[in-house]
């Protein structure tokens, strides 16, 4: 299987999949791992922030000519490329005014969007996820659960109880409940990363949301 990534136009081989991982979360896992290894160079520009917190997929939600637009409030930045939006019921390639907020949310809700899973109730916060997996029954603390491929991971970071950032599994590896999995994230160190190896029961993981259909 290959997938197109979201305003790229760039064909690349999806990653191995999990023997339990669901054609929705595949779909969506493979977006946000487009996002990172396109060579389209529109895409290669949004992968990091320009100043503090200016970037594409905020500016994709904020965009109030975007039929997505999420109406929350979001600072101008200055900065602009080009992507795809609904506009009018039309998808279409268009330019977008990048704006400023922490942004590891917009991005884990864009690859929840583009890969065709229900986004209703998610937010500019990561917590939203949380929330999301638990109103709609797919909500699983760490532990036992082994993590499928576009799943959203959360992270406490303090350990304080409060969610701090979320990212997208793309691959998990070893067949128990001790293994790793893989991730790409946005606005880690202001840029869209790819994690590798990562427990899941790292002291950091709160949990695993999975995406449902629209």
């Amino acid at each position: 299987m290959a997938v197109t990534a979201a305003g790229a136009g760039v064909v690349i081989p999806a990653t191995a999949a999990h023997a339990a991982d669901t054609n929705l979360g595949i779909d969506v896992g493979n977006i946000a791992y487009n996002q990172l290894y396109s060579d389209n160079a529109e895409v290669l520009e949004r992968l990091s922030e320009k100043g503090t917190n200016c970037n594409f997929y905020t500016g994709f939600w904020a965009d109030p000519n975007n039929d997505r637009y999420d109406n929350n409030p979001a600072s101008t930045c200055g900065n602009s490329s080009k992507g795809y939006e609904y506009r009018d019921g039309t998808k279409s390639w268009v330019t977008v005014n990048w704006r400023a907020r922490a942004w590891c949310a917009d991005f884990a809700k864009f690859a929840f969007y583009w890969g065709t899973a229900k986004y209703t109730g998610l937010n500019a916060l990561a917590s939203s996820f949380k929330t999301y997996g638990v109103n709609n029954g797919t909500w699983h603390s760490k532990g036992s659960y082994i993590p499928r491929k576009g799943d959203a991971v959360v992270y406490d970071w303090e350990g304080d109880g409060v969610i701090d950032h979320v990212g997208i599994v793309t691959s998990f590896y070893d067949t128990n409940t001790d293994g790793t999995f893989n991730s790409i994230e946005g606005n880690r160190s202001n840029k869209v990363q790819h994690f590798l190896g990562t427990s899941n029961k790292a002291a950091s993981v709160v949990g695993f949301t999975s995406p449902v259909p629209k």
